[in-house]
């Protein structure tokens, strides 16, 4: 959208609000302005109310903190105890209003708002990430776990650095939130429509609070198991597109010279038992009623036993063609094809990989309430974070190369790809031998200490009544190790009996099958090595590819040390317009940042050259917003801030690891091999910046009931993004070099509407009025300037990688004491990617979009509530099945083949929860 495009929408925004004072609406009762209103499960609650509990609750609970926040914000909160609407963290975020999320691997994460990435993520208000990341993987919090999401949207001094798309914080349950004792838990059992497996959810709190001599003191432990046992299977065409030879000749005839059709089909089934063990305490102690000193305690773990195989037939450039069938409208793109004992055969690999993530924070802290309604608050903490990784990978290859008949867009199965063999028994371990062995691993380590002291006091000078300011420090330390990943072939031939599958001390099953929910003709399942047998016999094929026995030694990568230090100063107003109120912020946080990282350039597995850079950025951070309260029910808000995200560690990495060996394009005949590849971070990254303006008009109408707009831009300098940079060193002579590059301006603007509400219309019966419906609706204009390696081929302003441009909700409810029931519809439109693609018409690498096409998921959720003290929950994710579809031009002239169908995940879940 141009400037005049924006112009229009920030005046239809504000000619909205000079419109609004002559609106009739209902009214409500008010609500003291805070920050974001702190909330608990059991709040007290006058017996002249009706009493309502369950989801309805939670939405009250949620329109409250947006209507009474000083800062835009969206915010889910528990229906009770240990109950979000879905089982983790991500997949209850992406109900609210402007959140997306990436929904693979049997799970939804990758959680974007307002399109962009770059979020803080912080717990009970301080900062938490994962490893040496900056931020946590949201669906690492289990839904058990949590008592309430803030989105914010805009965010005031007061809150810790928002990156540029926003702050999501996480707040935990705390004993003081309960009127008393609490133990709260459930089982839940799950099963998996892919890869056909079961599993549990389980979860414990245990809570009290006393009354002693020192004072009241409150204590709540907690706990929780969650399983994730998925099969995601793929097939696709390998997005590499080969030209056949022109020298072929078949009966005197040269055979389809020139045509086109990719280098692979594959089918994949990336599959992994996870699971994910957390524990958090939090211990209260309030000697008077303005004093309170608190500590706790958070333990996220994560553990994956992945056992991922795949199976490849290939194609090639040399190999006569047969039964060959073009692609509608099209001279040289070949649709369908066979190939007779010919080409490069078929290959795959069965994957024994591990991982282990262990998360710990703890902090303690005070809050003082002092006379006059203000408080001062300090709080500490330090966060420890390990990610560890080891993945062996065992390559395949048919002892023959067999006649394979491929459909590089099957229709049966709405498009992509699909192949078999009709001569090759793929069940029969004579069949097959082995190809080459890989390992790598990783060990990832984030360490930091922060503290922040604030003050919130009120004042009475002019229009301003209250006054905020703080100081935070935090300090963080990174480091990286790695193995990389090299397949290593065996050392005695490929003719040696030693490599044929009957002959290895290896243990072998039917490989996984998935695909369920595909017409198309492929083989679902082959003969592969197990998990287990691979690792016990890990020694045994490292002889065979000429490698020392045990794992191999990882090697630094890079490590970096930053600092932070901060100071915000921050005014609340308020004044009278006739008869509306206008009040807000205004304020500003200033960051000095200092971050130090090393590492080394690399060749091949030589010692490498040492090399350090330090950086340091000075920002400041200011905030103005205008909330206008038109009347109890219905007001206005205009903010402008700025933001910044600071590139991650390994982004940041100045470690350049160049392969030894020459690479070679295989898209031309015959390949050339005359470059070296590279990869690593880029040192000189610079933190991206955004200058926000938001607008929005709120209207609530009941409790539970509201509608509201928003308009917001954002406009933004230095995207960050992987690109391909060719240099020529004068040692190494050409690179093919994959490395983050900040990218030029950028910009992301749009709309949110949201409406909620209950049917509560008197002349309906009492049944009819527990039915609700909640929709909200997103529309982004999005677009950047690519980074100059990439803009050589995609000049001018491009869409942002992996941004949807509309997102949709909807759910229709019933909830009611005895049973609630929930169908949730979460929508979000294709989106793209960037790659680098080879083609040989012309004479340069092309930077070329992959497009993802829009999906929708369809969920369905509820409970059945016998007693006050017992319910049964059961719900149904992906109900319908959602297959992910991408697709990806591979030339100049934007010819397109389909490149990937993906068949999700379908997870049943059904269980009892108790409450005492």
């Amino acid at each position: 959208m141009n400037r005049r495009n924006n112009r229009l929408l920030i005046g239809a925004s504000a000619l909205a609000l000079t419109a609004l004072p002559g609106i009739a609406v209902a009214q409500t009762a008010e609500q003291p302005a805070a920050s974001v209103p702190e909330t608990g499960q059991d709040t007290e609650i006058d017996p002249n109310e009706i009493i309502v509990s369950g989801f309805r609750r939670s939405l009250e609970t949620a329109q409250a903190i947006k209507k009474d926040s000083d800062d835009i914000v969206d915010s889910l909160v528990a229906e009770d105890i240990g109950k979000l609407p879905d089982s983790t963290g991500a997949e209850s975020l992406a109900r609210i209003t402007g959140v997306q999320v990436d929904r693979l691997n049997g799970e939804a994460g990758g959680v974007r708002l307002r399109g962009l990435p770059d979020i803080t993520t912080t717990y009970n208000g301080r900062e938490i990430f994962t490893a040496e990341g900056r931020n946590v993987a949201l669906q690492d919090f289990p839904a058990a776990s949590v008592s309430r999401f803030d989105v914010f949207k805009t965010a005031g001094a007061n809150l810790v650095e928002a990156g540029i798309a926003g702050e999501i914080d996480v707040k935990s349950n705390k004993p003081f939130n309960f009127k008393g004792s609490r133990i709260v838990g459930g089982i839940t059992g799950l099963h998996w429509r892919q890869s056909q497996e079961f599993g549990i959810d389980a979860n414990l709190l245990i809570s009290n609070r006393w009354e002693t001599g020192i004072g009241e003191i409150g204590l709540l432990v907690e706990g929780s198991y969650t399983d994730n046992k998925f099969v995601d299977s793929y097939r696709d065409n390998n997005t590499q597109i080969l030209r056949h030879a022109a020298n072929v000749v078949v009966g005197g005839v040269a055979n389809y010279p020139n045509v086109r059709y990719p280098t692979r089909v594959s089918f994949q089934y990336p599959s992994s038992n996870r699971f994910r063990p957390s524990a958090s305490a939090a211990l209260q102690w309030r000697p008077s009623q303005s004093l309170e000193f608190y500590a706790d305690f958070l333990f996220q773990g994560f553990r994956a036993a992945g056992e991922s195989s795949a199976l490849h037939f290939d194609t090639g450039s040399n190999a006569p063609l047969y039964d060959v069938t073009m692609c509608e409208g099209s001279t040289d793109l070949v649709c369908q094809m066979t190939m007779r004992g010919a080409g490069n055969g078929i290959t795959g690999y069965q994957v024994a990989q591990w991982n282990k993530t262990d998360t710990y924070q703890g902090g303690t802290g005070f809050i003082w309430k002092v006379p006059g309604g203000g408080r001062i608050t300090g709080d500490v903490a330090l966060t420890d974070s390990r990610n560890w990784n080891r993945n062996m990978q065992f390559n395949i290859f048919t002892n023959s190369l067999g006649t394979r008949v491929f459909n590089f867009d099957d229709q049966s199965g709405g498009g992509g790809a699909s192949a078999y063999v009709t001569d090759i028994n793929l069940a029969d371990p004579a069949s097959w031998r082995m190809l080459n062995f890989a390992e790598n691993g990783a060990d990832n380590h984030g360490r930091s200490f922060q503290g922040r002291l604030d003050a919130d006091l009120p004042i009475d000078f002019a229009i301003f009544d209250r006054l905020q300011a703080g100081v935070r420090y935090s300090n963080r330390d990174a480091d990286s190790y790695n193995d990389p990943a090299e397949n290593r072939t065996p050392t005695l031939g490929a003719t040696d009996p030693r490599i044929q599958y009957v002959n290895l001390p290896l243990d072998f099953e039917m490989s996984m099958i998935g695909f369920r929910g595909d017409p198309t003709t492929h083989p679902r399942t082959w003969i592969t090595p197990t998990r287990q047998s691979i690792i016990h016999n890990a020694d045994y094929l490292r002889m065979l590819v000429g490698q020392p026995a045990g794992y191999p030694k990882l090697d630094w990568v890079y490590s970096a040390n930053e600092k932070a230090y901060a100071a915000y100063l921050q005014t609340h107003y308020k004044f009278p317009i006739g008869s509306m109120e206008l009040d807000g912020q205004l304020g500003l946080r200033v960051v000095r940042t200092t971050n130090d990282i090393s590492g080394t350039l690399k060749i091949g597995s030589g010692a490498g050259t040492p090399y350090a850079k330090t950086n340091e950025y000075l920002d400041y951070l200011p905030n103005v917003s205008a909330r206008l309260k038109l009347s109890r029910t219905l007001q206005a808000r205009m903010s402008f801030t700025k933001t910044r995200t600071r590139p991650g560690f390994g982004s940041l990495n100045p470690t350049l690891t160049v392969n030894a060996t020459l690479a070679c394009d295989n898209s031309v005949t015959p390949p050339v091999c005359n470059y070296r590849t590279a990869s690593g971070g880029n040192p000189d990254l610079q933190p991206v910046e955004s200058t926000n303006y938001d607008a929005s008009l709120e209207y609530y109408f009941s409790r539970s009931g509201s509608a509201t707009v928003q308009v917001f831009r954002r406009d933004i300098i230095g995207f960050i993004n992987n690109a391909t940079v060719f240099l020529n060193d004068p040692e190494l002579g050409p690179l093919r070099v994959d490395r983050p590059e900040n990218g030029q301006k950028g910009y992301i603007q749009g709309i949110e509407a949201g409406f909620r509400t209950f049917f509560k219309i008197p002349s309906l019966p009492q049944w009819m009025q527990n039915f609700g419906v909640l929709a909200n609706y997103t529309y982004l204009d999005h677009g950047s300037e690519l980074s100059p390696s990439a803009a050589a081929t995609l000049p001018g302003i491009q869409p942002l990688s992996g941004v949807s441009s509309h997102l949709a909700n909807a759910q229709f409810f019933y909830d009611s004491k005895p049973l609630s029931l929930r169908l949730s519809y979460n929508y979000r439109s294709s989106f793209q990617t960037y790659g680098v693609v080879t083609d040989p018409a012309v004479t340069t690498q092309l930077t070329l979009p992959t497009v993802e096409k829009g999906r929708g998921t369809l969920d369905f959720s509820g409970s059945l509530n016998p007693t006050d003290n017992v319910s049964l929950n059961f719900s149904i994710a992906n109900l319908l099945g959602s297959q992910q579809r991408t697709y990806r031009a591979f030339n100049a002239k934007g010819d397109t083949y389909a490149a990937q169908v993906r068949y999700l995940e379908t997870v049943y879940r059904m269980g009892v929860r108790f409450r005492f």
